[in-house]
């Protein structure tokens, strides 16, 4: 309005200096002319004044949004990413407290994750009552701004707040709500608490929403940062666990050959040098037990050897199929531990190499279930669905609470479990295991059928 008002002045003064004819009261031109020239050096200087406030803005802005791009770049974790991100808002907008809120995925509520607070500032009641609290969508401005998306500047003072107290106590003039996007979806919301809410317009809130979108792809970038580094931990630890396994495994191997094969192997020797005492002696009456006792023993250890042969690779399992090899497993599993099986299978023949993987998953299921479950009832299904093979074993056991098999710090007495998952999933497989205590368990493997033709699944059929 006032820019308008000089501008419109000066022009009558240009035109009342033209026109007025030069004559003895040359002062008064002289005058005008003057005017014109002050009004038309002032608009210029106003002009000029705000050329420089918007080039300041601007690059106030500009420089807004680097500072937290530089603060998000070098972060990894989530932690780190909201201490980055908060301080680098504080510091760049001025700010006496900023506080970072997050979606919770399980119950869609949002909750407190971190807060940067300006020395001068002393937050710490607000940050412990904040902990506490949380908002549903639409819940509160901080709700409202979660369910909109949208970024909002407000005066403290002329909304009531849920803490309105403690806002109130810390003196600030009012607070800026960011959201914070990811693909389109808003997962949490930024609180920005400023002494200048008049200083808070359209464009900047435009750009504080950008900023919602960079905080939104640094959260996600940390979380699948976070997922990589503790699936990596775990490979790591089952692979050290399987590897043990391994020795552990070997080592039973030579124990059964030594306390029971060699053994029987030995004894049929000692019955072959009773017989041939016997023949040395011409006493026919003992040459027949020994050949008796001589024969038995040594079938005994072909059985033996045979029963050794088929845990380290089951002959069945290459003449028959899977079906047939699953069968002798449950027929063992069962005599042993006194339950009934149901068994239901359409699936045909596989390469090797997934034919074994499955029989080695599916053995791992059956002996769980026949050390630990007490089953009555033990239900397998093996079905082709679509390019998959799936399977399915259920019990009527005690069941067992998943959760708690699966920490980390008791993965050894549950390596069966693991190993299971390990090995599905190195094959581009799934697992669902269904289960709680006293209600049995399901356990559910995909295995794909083109997982047999990558390199990896030789190692898979290895272990």
């Amino acid at each position: 309005m006032g820019t308008a008002t000089l501008s419109l002045a000066a022009v009558l003064a240009v035109v009342i200096g033209t026109l007025a004819p030069v004559s003895r009261y040359y002062w008064i031109e002289a005058a005008v002319w003057a005017a014109a020239v002050i009004t038309t050096g002032s608009i210029a200087a106003i002009a000029a004044a705000r050329i420089h406030d918007q080039r300041v803005r601007a690059e106030r802005l500009v420089g807004l949004q680097s500072s937290v791009a530089r603060a998000l770049a070098s972060v990894t974790t989530l932690e780190e990413t909201t201490n980055a991100m908060l301080r680098a808002l504080g510091d760049s907008l001025g700010l006496g407290l900023a506080v970072a809120w997050r979606a919770d995925p399980r119950d869609q509520r949002l909750r407190y994750v971190g807060s940067w607070a300006a020395p001068q500032v002393d937050a710490e009641a607000f940050r412990a009552n904040s902990e506490v609290i949380e908002f549903e969508r639409g819940q509160g401005i901080l709700g409202g701004v979660w369910e909109r998306g949208t970024a909002l500047a407000t005066p403290i003072g002329g909304v009531e707040f849920r803490r309105q107290e403690l806002l109130e106590g810390l003196g600030f003039a009012g607070v800026v709500f960011a959201p914070i996007v990811r693909h389109g979806v808003v997962s949490g919301v930024v609180e920005c608490f400023t002494d200048d809410i008049n200083g808070v317009d359209q464009p900047l809130l435009d750009v504080i929403e950008q900023i919602g979108g960079q905080i939104g792809v640094a959260y996600e970038r940390a979380e699948r940062m976070r997922e990589l580094e503790e699936e990596e931990e775990r490979r790591r630890h089952v692979l050290g666990a399987l590897l043990r396994a391994e020795e552990d495994a070997k080592a039973q191997l030579a124990s059964d050959l030594h306390d029971d094969t060699i053994q029987v192997m030995v004894a049929a020797q000692l019955a072959l040098d009773r017989l041939e005492r016997a023949m040395a002696n011409g006493d026919p009456a003992r040459m027949l037990p020994a050949v008796v006792s001589a024969r038995q023993t040594i079938h005994a250890a072909t059985e033996r050897a045979r029963h050794v042969m088929f845990q380290l690779r089951p002959q069945v399992l290459t003449e028959r199929g899977l079906e047939a090899a699953v069968r002798g497993l449950l027929e063992d599993a069962a005599a042993d531990a006194g339950f009934r099986f149901e068994l239901t299978s359409t699936v045909e023949r596989y390469p090797r190499p997934l034919e074994n993987l499955c029989y080695r998953v599916l053995q791992e299921a059956i002996t769980n279930v026949r050390k630990h479950a007490r089953a009555r009832m033990v239900s397998v299904i093996l079905k082709q669905h679509a390019d998959a093979i799936v399977c399915e074993v259920s019990d009527d056991g005690v069941g067992f609470n998943l959760d708690d098999a699966l920490d980390r710090d008791r993965m050894r007495l549950h390596l069966g479990l693991e190993s299971m998952r390990e090995r599905v999933s190195v094959a581009g497989g799934t697992v669902d295991i269904r289960t709680a205590p006293g209600r049995g368990a399901t356990f559910t493997f995909v295995f794909p059928i083109r997982a047999v033709a990558e390199p990896r699944e030789s190692r898979v059929a290895a272990i």
